[in-house]
């Protein structure tokens, strides 16, 4: 109980355990260590400006203590929360060999490996997760349940994704969860109508509350790829007045804005979400496509590099840069340096790397 008791005093307001989680009892952990966890729960207290040095003291906790699993488990969290999963990953991979089964580290890292385009990986670790004795009596199965779905949906498995979203319906019927991430599903697969039907079943069990802000947000991007662009306004529209933290909402209406060819209004959309949230790399890549359709090709660039301070590699920015030094600068040099950068950092599923690797073939060519 005491070393749960420093997980939850280090991952306090960060990672959240509930219920039985299938922990492993291993040896009492070693005093330094301890200690050393302890001052990295206190840098984490401090605010992200401090991530660095507490994870840290967590690598220190980890040389006097191989056995801490919360040390490796906090290590990838934080990781995680500085947009690195590909340094995530290990430190999960790490704790999840000391304690096999807990759920907290499970979810935690199939979302390392989601973030890192790693999507079968993450739906072979849900689905191990699933396949022990018992696994229907932990509390956080119904979500594992969903992300195994989420991830084989991301892996281009749809008809599995489906297979697993049914079986977690059966299982739990009334899984809004469940019911949104079949939805997307459904949508993948280009069967919007299917979509739309399932999303109003999850509707029909909560339409009101904050919860149901996802799914009105779902619904929303259902109506945009059948170009009811007023319908999806009205249904993104709907899911920011019931949960105003969705950024993703208010993201989603700069889209339709975009679509639209309104650069001003997307523009002002979206900075209302990069002021309330600065972390959302997506929304400044999003701006920076606003920004560049008005003409501010410095406003543009200066937003893609805002996502790039937020997370270093991300694909789109790097796309984007590349593609506004090209197209609009007409600075071909700046334009083969950020798409390199791109096809290093892109998964293989990336949909622009073929015209990426189109554009670098034409910038090597003489004269370019």
């Amino acid at each position: 109980m005491t070393r749960l008791l420093l997980l939850t005093l280090l991952t306090s307001g960060c990672a959240t355990q509930s219920g039985a989680t299938g922990e492993v009892r291993l040896p009492a952990a070693k005093p330094d260590a301890v200690e050393a966890l302890k001052d990295a729960a206190r840098s984490v207290r401090l605010g992200p400006a401090n991530y660095e040095r507490a994870i840290e003291k967590l690598k220190q906790a980890q040389q006097l203590d191989a056995n801490l699993w919360e040390a490796f488990f906090d290590e990838g969290w934080l990781a995680l929360k500085l947009h690195d999963p590909r340094a995530a990953i290990p430190a999960l991979e790490r704790a999840a060999s000391l304690n096999p089964g807990n759920s907290a580290i499970t979810e935690t890292l199939g979302d390392a490996y989601s973030q890192a385009g790693r999507h079968s990986d993450a739906a072979g670790l849900f689905r191990k997760w699933l396949d022990r004795p018992n696994a229907g009596k932990y509390t956080r199965t119904e979500a594992i349940r969903v992300s195994l779905g989420a991830a084989l949906r991301r892996a281009g498995k749809l008809d599995e994704a489906i297979q697993a979203l049914q079986r977690a319906l059966a299982a739990t019927p009334r899984s809004q969860a469940a019911m949104n991430e079949l939805g997307l599903v459904y949508q993948a697969k280009g069967q919007l109508e299917l979509a739309e039907l399932v999303l109003r079943r999850a509707l029909e069990v909560d339409d009101k509350s904050k919860a149901a802000a996802l799914t009105w947000n779902n619904l929303g991007l259902n109506a945009l790829e059948r170009r009811r662009d007023q319908e999806a306004f009205a249904d993104f529209d709907q899911a920011a007045r019931l949960d105003p933290s969705l950024s993703v909402a208010r993201r989603n209406k700069a889209v339709v804005w975009l679509d639209c060819g309104d650069y001003a209004k997307a523009a002002d959309e979206l900075r209302h979400v990069t002021r309330n949230d600065p972390d959302d790399e997506e929304a400044f890549i999003a701006l920076g496509v606003a920004e560049r359709g008005r003409g501010n090709l410095d406003a543009a660039a200066r937003a893609y590099q805002k996502a790039l301070e937020i997370a270093p590699e991300q694909p789109d920015a790097l796309y984007d840069l590349g593609v506004l030094e090209m197209e609009f600068r007409r600075d071909n040099g700046k334009a083969r340096q950020w798409l390199e950068q791109f096809m290093k950092a892109a998964p293989s599923s990336h949909p622009k790397r073929a015209d990426a690797t189109e554009r670098l073939g034409r910038l090597s060519k003489p004269g370019s």
